[in-house]
């Protein structure tokens, strides 16, 4: 009899505790998921906490990286190569060989199902990404960032207005050299525009919220760097009205600045002469004298404009600063730009434009009544 009450007592034991499969079933249920760049990782491995750390399955580094991995099962090891260096891993290790020395990782390299996971943490040592654990939502998400070489939407802002962080602008598309689309956020809408930039982490997107039309309501302005070089910045500018998601028009800057200001330059005994007839709202009349270089072949009979273009916002007014000049990419000056609303409303056109002249080239500014 007690016997028996012990098998029976043991049997309702196991029944009321949950055995290793069962344990095994419960954690599979709901398994950490994988997130790269805002979107679902592309392998079907998850990743796990194993003592408190996060791990995740190597092969994940192909999704954003140019990761190249080599198994060799004779040694054991793993190596993971890119386009200029390579890190090699043992399972069971702590160590990875990298750029020729030993570096300690938060906990051991795991060999699981025939299948390599590493602490995330270790992302930014392999790759230059950074990982986020969110238990409440059970998932690990990648951010690979500058590094991702895949295309991607990423949901990390680019960029957020200052002092309305309810406006956001967003990468719709990227790939290893250009960002193909971007998605404006304001409020919580959002609405995706084509247009196109060369991923410069040096250069990145600019936007401003500010009503640069006044008609009493805000406008995004986004600023995209197109490219950069000696002596060339070429920028492109954006005005979206959020309530409908229309674009203004709004001329480049060197196109505005042709519209207000004409120029010659002619010959002035051994010097050359720069006149700069400045239209607009303030108008003026602009000279300023190249010493000798009146024999200079590289000298045209008008000043260039626009090589080096720059926009922003202040007070509630779109400017743009271009710079003007002579010969080769001579520059001698810069106008700065302010912008207003075209009468149609749904445009803005310059307004005035004023001369800065460089130090090395004073230049003689006379200010002229509007009507002369």
């Amino acid at each position: 009899m007690k016997r028996w009450i012990a098998s029976v007592a043991a049997a309702m034991l196991i029944a009321a505790c949950p055995s290793a499969l069962d344990i095994d079933r419960t954690y599979a249920a709901a398994p950490l998921k994988l997130i790269v760049d805002g979107e679902s990782a592309l392998t079907p491995l998850h990743p796990f906490l194993d003592q408190g750390i996060v791990y995740i399955p190597v092969r994940v580094l192909t999704e954003f990286y140019p990761a190249r991995l080599q198994w060799d099962n004779r040694q054991k090891l793993l190596t993971i190569g890119d386009e200029s260096s390579s890190t090699m891993i043992k399972p069971g290790s702590q160590l990875v060989l990298y750029y020729g020395s030993s570096t300690a990782l938060e906990g051991k390299a795991i060999l699981r199902n025939g299948r390599m996971y590493i602490p995330a943490s270790a992302l930014n040592l392999v790759s230059g990404a950074d990982f986020r654990f969110d238990q409440d939502k059970n998932t690990v998400s990648i951010i690979s960032g500058s590094v991702s070489t895949t295309v991607r939407k990423p949901s990390e802002a680019l960029a957020v207005a200052e002092n309305h962080p309810e406006v956001k602008i967003y990468a719709a598309l990227k790939d290893k050299t250009r960002y193909k689309g971007f998605v404006l956020e304001v409020k919580g809408q959002k609405h995706q525009y084509g247009w196109e930039t060369a991923r410069d982490l040096s250069h990145p997107p600019e936007l401003y919220y500010a009503d640069v039309n006044q008609d009493g309501q805000p406008e995004a302005v986004v600023i995209l760097t197109l490219g950069t070089g000696t002596g060339i910045v070429e920028q492109e500018i954006h005005v979206i009205k959020p309530q409908t998601w229309k674009e203004l028009d709004v001329p480049e800057a060197w196109e505005a600045a042709g519209q207000l200001v004409t120029s010659s330059i002619t010959a002035n005994g051994k010097d050359m002469l720069v006149s700069l007839k400045l239209g607009g709202t303030l108008p003026a009349q602009v000279e300023l004298r190249l010493p000798d270089r009146a024999d200079d072949p590289n000298i045209g009979g008008s000043a260039g404009i626009g090589t080096v273009t720059y926009y922003k916002v202040e007070n509630n007014r779109l400017t743009a600063e271009v710079n003007v000049t002579t010969g080769f990419l001579e520059s001698i000056g810069s106008l700065e730009l302010v912008y207003k609303t075209a009468k149609s409303g749904t445009a803005l056109e310059p307004e005035s434009v004023t001369f800065m002249a460089f130090d090395e080239y004073p230049a003689t500014v006379k200010k002229q009544a509007a009507n002369d």
